[in-house]
């Protein structure tokens, strides 16, 4: 559910990574694959997005079934699991994976919810964010995530269309 601003939702426990510098975020951000083709300057303006970079202590639900979404996360660091039907983990993601995008893209509600099995530092990204950010920054977040879209559906040839 998103906040009263449509910004990235409020989560009950989830705080913002306030702890973190723009230095140790840009540092980051610069060893996590979805942003190998961001340029040193657009990393730091993504640093600047305090309010997008969240920390979910394990158990936390970071996203849940059933509820309208319309942001996508990006793992940082720890490790999150996609929960299937039965309520048990179904898939373990690591530091670098994306979820929600479909949510954020067809501005859908979830069909899956997801859990930090540990502390986790992720990186909200809305619509509200989009808006502010340079077009060349939008369409590099916007080719990221059609290159993964791209490889669940055609896992042998999305790397070949979308390298950089």
């Amino acid at each position: 559910m998103l906040n009263k601003n449509g910004n990235c939702p409020e989560l009950v426990n989830m705080k913002t990574a306030s702890g973190l510098s723009r230095a140790q975020v840009v540092m980051v951000l610069g060893k996590v694959p979805f942003f190998r083709a961001f340029s040193l300057a657009e990393r730091e303006r993504l640093a600047e997005e305090a309010a997008s970079f969240l920390v979910a202590t394990e158990g936390e639900t970071i996203m849940k079934a059933g509820e309208l979404d319309a942001s996508f996360y990006i793992l940082l660091s720890g490790g999150i699991e996609v929960i299937a039907d039965q309520g048990k983990p179904a898939i373990a993601l690591e530091p670098g994976e994306v979820i929600g995008e479909i949510g954020f893209l067809a501005q859908s509600v979830r069909t899956r919810s997801v859990v930090a099995r540990e502390a986790s530092i992720l990186m909200c990204i809305d619509q509200s964010l989009m808006k502010h950010l340079r077009c060349e920054m939008r369409e590099k977040i916007k080719d990221e995530l059609i290159r993964r879209l791209l490889q669940r559906v055609l896992p042998e040839q999305a790397s070949d269309h979308f390298s950089s």
